[in-house]
């Protein structure tokens, strides 16, 4: 499909088309074995009816078919990724944005099956994620999609490789106990693996980034990740030069300042992600304990300014001249995440975020054992900027409950997933117990 595009051959695209749908019609003479869900060809891909077999290969599929949805306006491929979309983001994906439960095959699991601890989550699955959501984007127009792209590139992508660049996960459990050898051997990260496609990937991927801070369509430029940046956008025969300063995932701070061709027409759409308004995801895989919605208000040259909000965005109708300003902040309150009911592994826990980060602790700040510990419900947790920690860090400070002899209170250091394991083979958790009431001294 990118050679179709680079090109405007057709044949590519034809040849693309053929491959999807291709891809589980059985021949009477081959071997059965190449006809395995593991593989994706167990049946053709418009009758399969839920996310199965290998993660990565099955997501990359997925992206490839909603190309072909998107550029022959196919709308029977059209459905089906919406169908299946909403089984991985319904049923089947971490909190983290990781998918692909079952380590045995690298594959997605039953519905609703999310261990933590055995959680494979493979980095490669979480980038492929991250391409099938902006085929998505780009195919709807819903900032549902970015959501899980944001979730899966600030948690599940970036835990895949060290602070320092030099050493990689393979799969990114939820859990650990600082002994498994989880990651082909090791209960770290390792410098490289016999199959050494996630390390490869995300010299790949993470170059690519900027390209998804920013979208287009018509008169309309969709700001969807919160980057510090400056971008050219090209529309017809007009060019907007947009800069975007911020500290975010941080700081929930966005200032964007425009410089439009003269009489140029354009309207800012600002992605107000699923977690300000009160959704850790689409769907009820994942809920916040607390009722939150805070949909931030927009100042434009310092006046407040009305907008129209639609599919997740802020619709910023204004005739823009050089040099003017928007400007809005995000609420980052940390927030307790639960499961549903019907996710077992996490039934009776919380996780911690804060802003689109999820947070874990790990024994290298925690010196206890952290299956002892249980979060109370209410319990709260100080945000702590720390320059000198992992690079740079917001950890959370707070208080947990103990079960073991020493029977009371501990004071818990929450630091981001992502930046678990670079100091060594530690415990870890994201997934606490949970308790009801605020921990008494």
């Amino acid at each position: 499909v990118k050679l179709y595009r680079a090109t405007g051959n057709k044949k590519y695209l034809e040849l693309a088309r053929f491959f999807v749908d291709q891809r589980g019609k059985r021949d009477p003479d081959a071997n059965p074995k190449y006809y395995r869900e593991y593989i994706l060809t167990h049946k053709p891909l418009l009758e399969q009816d839920e996310a199965v077999g290998h993660a990565v290969r099955a997501l990359y599929l997925y992206a490839g078919a909603t190309d072909i949805a998107a550029i022959m306006n196919d709308k029977a491929y059209l459905e089906h990724m919406d169908k299946l979309w909403e089984d991985v983001v319904y049923r089947k994906i971490y909190i983290t944005g990781g998918v692909g439960a079952w380590p045995a095959w690298e594959a997605f699991g039953p519905a609703y099956a999310l261990p933590n601890d055995t959680a494979y989550a493979e980095t490669c699955a979480a980038i492929a994620n991250v391409l099938w959501n902006q085929r998505m984007f780009l195919l709807h127009g819903d900032s549902k999609y970015i959501d899980v792209l944001e979730r899966s590139l600030y948690n599940g992508v970036i835990s895949g490789y060290s602070l320092d660049g030099t050493r990689f996960f393979y799969p990114n459990p939820l859990e650990s106990d600082g002994k498994t050898p989880f990651n082909m051997g090791s209960c770290t990260r390792q410098e490289w693996f016999d199959c050494s496609c996630c390390p490869s990937n995300l010299a790949r991927f993470i170059p690519s980034v900027p390209g998804y801070i920013y979208a287009f369509r018509r008169d309309t430029v969709y700001v969807n990740l919160f980057i510090s940046s400056r971008a050219t956008i090209i529309m017809g025969n007009n060019a907007l030069v947009l800069e975007q300063e911020t500290r975010y995932p941080w700081d929930g701070k966005v200032k964007l300042t425009l410089h439009p061709a003269p009489a140029m027409k354009t309207i800012l759409a600002v992605r107000i992600p699923g977690w300000v308004q009160g959704k850790p995801l689409p769907g009820d895989l994942y809920s916040y304990l607390n009722s939150f919605d805070a949909t931030p208000q927009v100042v434009v040259n310092g006046q407040p300014v009305s907008a129209n909000f639609s599919n997740g965005y802020l619709l910023l109708n204004y005739p823009w001249k050089d040099g003017d300003v928007a400007e809005l902040e995000f609420p980052m309150a940390v927030r307790k995440v639960i499961a549903n009911p019907l996710v077992k592994d996490d039934e009776g826990k919380l996780a911690v975020e804060r802003g689109p980060v999820v947070y874990c602790a790990e024994g290298a700040d925690n010196p206890f054992s952290l299956d002892n510990i249980s979060v109370p419900e209410d319990a709260e947790f100080e945000p702590v900027w720390k320059p000198e920690l992992l690079k740079g860090v917001v950890i959370l400070k707070g208080t947990a409950l103990t079960a073991d002899k020493k029977a009371g209170t501990r004071e818990v250091t929450l630091i981001p997933y992502y930046a678990w394991s670079n100091r060594g083979c530690n415990p870890m958790k994201v997934w606490f117990r949970r308790a009801e009431g605020q921990p008494k001294e």
